[in-house]
């Protein structure tokens, strides 16, 4: 019998095929998941230099669809859901009424009135739920996540990975674009900075399209390489130096993402949409806080929770933080006083007992050459 604390784990549906591959599993919310396989830095090098394989079956999937399911969306997101085409994602946060996130999601548009939404997965009921209230007659809104899995290539040399593996043409699949695949999708969408893929299919399928995946061999360089699997440790410190927020670290229920700093993300000159009015409202009177990126200048790696200082007053705290392998330097995200928030501004993180020194820098600390 699992702890108290682990009745609620679950396990992705490869779980078996990471344990071939010899992966060290932990926890993630309520999720066993493999933390690394051999080592969280080699699997970061692994994906800025070539590519690497993600198990994010995690994530929640729900479908949308029916002849009012376009204006339902238009009205419950701040983001605009007319103006997609047919085969583009667009990523937004799912507000509720005081302008706080509710989640952050990805909505695809599989044609006119056909939607998929990939939510977290800490969030799947809440999303449902909170989605499930505002839901008019005559849309059909049905959560798939435990059908799908969900499969991430990502680096430089995804494409060819995935090309080789599943005989597709991805060359015309701009970013944040997809094509049908299957039972599912392939999406050049991503949680690391790098180029990729996101590949979602009916567990059904998504066996064989790991093993295809891990069979596939690519020239590059002048040597012959295979995909590297890569757990949840090198797919926080990658989203990190990327800027890329996490749910429950650096933004939550209460929230805005004007703090946040994905105020491109939300749309206030819609006509309306849930939460926009504290939005508007916030812009007009100014934000208290704001989301910063810093990276340390003395020896200490920050983690969530350290306290944010600026002298010996307390403006803000630590919401995400580590050491960034690409960088090689100790970087982390948090909240301070928006009028501390400016790059440049020298602050102290409190690690354990210790004061460490660290300068407000622009985020991404990392970004990929184009």
């Amino acid at each position: 019998m699992l702890p108290a604390a682990q009745e609620t784990m679950h396990r992705l549906y490869l779980h078996k095929q990471h344990e071939a591959k010899r992966a060290r599993f932990g926890l993630f919310g309520e999720w066993e998941v493999p933390l690394y396989y051999g080592s969280i830095l080699e699997e970061h090098h692994a994906v800025r230099q070539a590519a690497g394989v993600f198990d994010i079956s995690h994530m929640g999937e729900f479908r949308l669809a029916g002849p009012s399911a376009c204006d339902f969306l238009e009205k419950l997101l701040p983001r605009s859901i007319r103006s997609m085409a047919a085969g583009q994602a667009r990523y937004m946060p799912l507000l509720n009424v005081a302008g706080g996130m509710v989640d952050d999601i990805i909505v695809y548009r599989v044609s006119e009135n056909d939607f998929w939404i990939i939510v977290n997965a800490g969030n799947v009921h809440k999303d449902f739920d909170w989605i499930q209230s505002h839901l008019p007659s005559g849309v059909k809104f049905e959560d798939w996540t435990d059908r799908m899995g969900l499969l991430a290539v990502q680096g430089p040399l995804a494409q060819r990975f995935v090309e080789a593996a599943l005989n597709v043409d991805l060359g015309k699949i701009q970013n944040y674009h997809f094509t049908p695949f299957r039972s599912g999708m392939i999406a050049r969408t991503g949680y690391t900075g790098e180029d990729g893929f996101e590949i979602m299919a009916e567990f059904s399928d998504i066996s064989e399209i790991w093993d295809r995946l891990f069979s596939v061999k690519v020239d590059h360089a002048g040597k012959v390489i295979t995909l590297v699997p890569v757990g949840f440790g090198a797919r926080d410190t990658l989203r990190l130096e990327a800027g890329m927020l996490l749910y429950g670290h650096d933004m939550n229920d209460d929230t805005t993402p004007l703090e946040a700093g994905i105020s491109w993300a939300v749309e206030l000159n819609k006509p309306d949409f849930i939460g926009k009015q504290p939005l508007v409202d916030q812009s007009r009177t100014g934000l208290r806080k704001k989301l910063i990126g810093f990276e340390i200048i003395e020896r200490g790696i920050p983690r969530a929770g350290c306290a944010i200082l600026k002298g010996h007053q307390n403006i803000g705290e630590v919401t995400s933080g580590s050491f960034s392998p690409t960088l090689q330097k100790n970087i982390g995200l948090g909240y301070v006083w928006a009028g501390e928030s400016a790059p440049g501004n020298e602050i102290a993180i409190q690690i354990r007992d210790k004061s460490v020194g660290a300068k407000i820098v622009s985020v991404p600390f990392y970004k990929r050459s184009k």
